[in-house]
């Protein structure tokens, strides 16, 4: 894993395991806030269009059985990269998460719980699996809307405020394949 670590590094300038270790953390708490807030526009960019059709249905089926998901008190203790692989085209690298957050569903209509404890908190394993194209185009570039070429802030929502494109990022960053 550390020869792939270091090649990783040489090839990616913009690349640090503290870094992408704080960036696992915050697309965790983002999806997980996404989910609740059943809007998932702001994660759309960062994670995979198989990814994002998996919480799509996700959110649809809570719709369908009118129940509201809430994730309370989201808090990520430790984050480990467990695996780095290769493959022809892509790097990716399993994160490990070590998570501690509140788990539970309210029913739309009377907001009683009907699955889940509002009060304990559960500590959970998770794994993230991010993907990166072998070299990818540096993010540098990509500061213009694909959409209408208006310059965009890609880091907040990926989102073009004038035409409402989504930049994803696969072509340029990390993106999370798998969670």
């Amino acid at each position: 894993m550390q020869e792939l670590m270091e090649k990783i590094l040489r090839e990616d300038k913009d690349f640090s395991e503290s870094k992408f270790k704080a960036k696992a953390d915050n697309i965790f708490i983002q999806i997980y806030t996404a989910v609740m807030k059943k809007d998932l526009t702001r994660v759309k960019h960062f994670v995979s269009e198989d990814l994002y059709k998996k919480f799509e249905q996700k959110i649809q089926i809570l719709d369908d059985e009118g129940l509201i998901q809430v994730y309370g008190e989201l808090n990520v203790s430790d984050t480990e990269i467990v695996r780095i692989i290769e493959n022809d085209y892509n790097y990716e690298i399993e994160v490990r998460l070590l998570t501690k957050y509140l788990d539970y569903k309210l029913d739309k209509q009377t907001r009683n719980i009907v699955s889940g404890n509002d009060e304990i908190r559960i500590i959970k394993n998770m794994k993230l699996v991010f993907s990166k194209i072998k070299n990818a185009k540096t993010l540098e570039v990509a500061r213009k809307c694909p959409g209408c070429g208006a310059n965009m802030d890609i880091t907040m929502n990926g989102k073009c405020e004038y035409c409402g494109s989504i930049f994803k990022l696969d072509e340029y960053d990390w993106v999370l394949i798998d969670i």
